[in-house]
């Protein structure tokens, strides 16, 4: 019904875009069938959106993966950013990454800010980890076995 009514103007693109800001709107999203229906528009029109703000889409058509506790995943991929593992990526980089991947419900500033201001102990835990792998051949080899 929703596609019948937007292909009917001439310019779509329009009614288009504004749809996109009121289905994504979190206030409208709690609602259980304004959410799907949101979820089915942005089914339908993703590509659409997209190519007109010229991103790139890639191959897949996958909705951002849905993260239990948001807070606490960021902060474990500070630690890692902390320790290297990343290369030489900016936690605004990473922000960008987190925000485009994972479904949060954070704003890219403030995934930022969760990034710059974890606890020391998220790059202790990876610290503790990357120890634990490097003893692991040793443990294969029954030097640790008792």
């Amino acid at each position: 019904m929703l596609k019948k009514s937007i292909d009917e103007h001439e310019n779509e693109i329009p009614d288009i875009f504004l749809l996109a800001f009121l289905l994504g709107d979190p206030k409208i999203r709690e609602k259980r069938t304004w959410d799907d229906l949101a979820r089915s528009f942005f089914k339908q029109y993703r590509e659409v959106i997209y190519s007109y703000c010229h991103y790139d889409t890639g191959p897949l058509d996958l909705e951002r993966i849905r993260v239990k506790e948001p807070k606490l995943f960021i902060e474990y991929l500070s630690g890692m950013v902390r320790s290297g593992m990343f290369g030489d990526c900016s936690y605004e980089e990473l922000a960008d990454y987190i925000y485009m991947i994972f479904q949060t419900d954070f704003e890219k500033s403030y995934i930022c800010s969760i990034l710059k201001n974890a606890h020391e102990d998220y790059l202790h835990i990876h610290d503790q980890i990357r120890r634990e792998m490097k003893l692991e051949p040793k443990r294969k080899n029954g030097i640790f076995n008792n």
